[in-house]
């Protein structure tokens, strides 16, 4: 624990470092030995990689003091927790970072191979299955993506992302590489209907991790596929395939709403309404091709708004579910009758999140889904609003279910073991951040704007 907590100073040094390299000289690209002939490794930090390396910095902090107190005296986890983490941190933040195709297609490697670690500490057959379903999935949709690679690299000569915006143009072969690399984020992103290995990994992991991986590593493949669009889309991108990605979002918000209205446990729960919520995130493709500049600004920040606040939520709703889980010694809703009195401040904590989760007023959540409001009439694409308005439901209902048996009193089950204190820190604190982010988020929005994040979509 106190290796992490060194490893986590060290990372907010680094953070403030960047921070302030990046306001004093603005935004940075920096290729490692360019003359050598080397196809990456390159460097590239602007607002919106910034804005992810402080939600990462945030979220891991947060989930390190939740998962310390949480396996306190389990010294067999622990010894094999912390470099799995660690992995997982400086893989997620290369993949901010990246400024080639090679340094993303290691990072995510990077990624995958931590993940699959921290989903096999459940040290259950389940948990060994979750992790090697997720393993098969992100190699799949890893290899597609690097395929497309090297389609890339025989055309043009680089996988440098400066340089191939520069350079790309229409044609067959570019659109195939393009398909494919989209095709394997879009796996890796677990949208529907490739998402059935996304809420077994989630369902299967300890609290602590599954908020970690929530939160943030289906991010890190949304991130890159939209980082590509924005610098290519408009070039290379069918607005048949951008239409049909905002047709799958639009099927993984009314089927993951409704998978989470079905589900038993509290944890599925949850991780079904990660797949309800990663479809908002794919409403973006649609409304950036073919539309005004004001348009593809207004949804890429709406998007962008709903990434952060659903990380900083998922992550508050995936700690207080465990803190939950733990207290009553069963994962079954049912068995929730009258833990608003046992653990009241638990249950604030996944209603504050809760909160974002639905859209309603004044979270992050609902500031991001107004603006996908807009750019939807604005940019003449009505037909998406039913499904948000929808989603917006099917949230409320899954997440009203927990109360209304939450305050049940008849049937109530005992608390069967004592919860710490100390673990309803983290996601009361992520919980409120997530409903502050509304009243915020000019700043994280400012930041975007005038690091140029938009200049892939002028």
């Amino acid at each position: 624990m106190a290796f992490m907590m060194k490893a986590m100073l060290l990372n907010a040094v680094i953070v403030v470092a960047l921070g302030w390299r990046l306001l004093a000289h603005g935004p940075l690209y920096w290729a490692l030995l360019p003359s050598a002939g080397i196809p990456g490794i390159s460097i590239r930090l602007d607002g919106l990689s910034f804005l992810f390396i402080i939600l990462t910095a945030i979220i891991a902090v947060l989930s390190v003091f939740q998962a310390g107190h949480y396996f306190a005296g389990n010294q067999p986890i622990q010894k094999r927790l912390w470099w799995r983490v660690l992995m997982v941190l400086t893989g997620l933040n290369l993949v901010w970072l990246a400024g080639d195709l090679i340094t993303l297609y290691v990072a995510m490697e990077l990624v995958a191979f931590g993940v699959v670690g921290l989903i096999a500490l459940g040290d259950q057959a389940e948990s060994y299955r979750s992790a090697l379903r997720y393993l098969n999935a992100v190699l799949l949709g890893t290899l597609s993506f690097l395929i497309g690679i090297i389609l890339l690299y025989g055309i043009y000569g680089t996988v440098s992302l400066v340089s191939l915006e520069q350079q790309i143009q229409w044609t067959r072969l570019t659109g195939i590489a393009f398909a494919l690399m989209t095709a394997g984020l879009v796996y890796r992103a677990a949208l529907f209907p490739l998402h059935s290995w996304l809420p077994p990994a989630h369902g299967s992991s300890h609290a602590p991790l599954s908020a970690l991986l929530s939160a943030l590593v289906t991010k890190a493949s949304f991130y890159i596929l939209a980082r590509l669009w924005l610098d290519w889309g408009q070039v290379v991108a069918s607005p048949v395939l951008a239409q049909g990605l905002g047709v799958l979002g639009c099927f993984a918000i009314l089927w993951g709403g409704w998978m989470a209205c079905r589900q038993s446990e509290l944890k599925m729960l949850v991780a079904y309404s990660s797949v309800n919520q990663v479809g908002y995130f794919f409403l973006l493709f649609p409304m950036i091709i073919g539309v005004s500049y004001e348009v593809s600004l207004l949804v890429t920040q709406g998007v962008m708004l709903q990434v952060i606040s659903h990380a900083l939520a998922k992550a508050a709703l995936f700690m207080a579910a465990g803190n939950l889980v733990l207290a009553l010694g069963s994962k079954e809703i049912q068995h929730l009758s009258g833990i608003s009195r046992l653990m009241p401040l638990s249950l604030l904590s996944f209603g504050l999140a809760a909160v974002s989760i639905m859209g309603l007023p004044p979270s992050g959540g609902f500031l991001a889904k107004w603006y996908l409001l807009q750019s939807s009439l604005l940019s003449g694409q009505w037909w998406w609003i039913p499904t948000l308005i929808l989603g917006g439901l099917l949230s409320a209902t899954y997440i009203f279910r927990i109360f209304s048996q939450s305050f049940l009193e008849q049937g109530s089950e005992a608390v069967t073991q004592e919860v710490p204190k100390a673990l309803e820190v983290a996601p009361l604190l992520l919980a409120l951040m997530a409903v502050a982010l509304g009243l915020f988020a000019h700043t994280p929005l400012a930041l975007m704007i005038d690091m140029e994040v938009a200049d892939g979509i002028r």
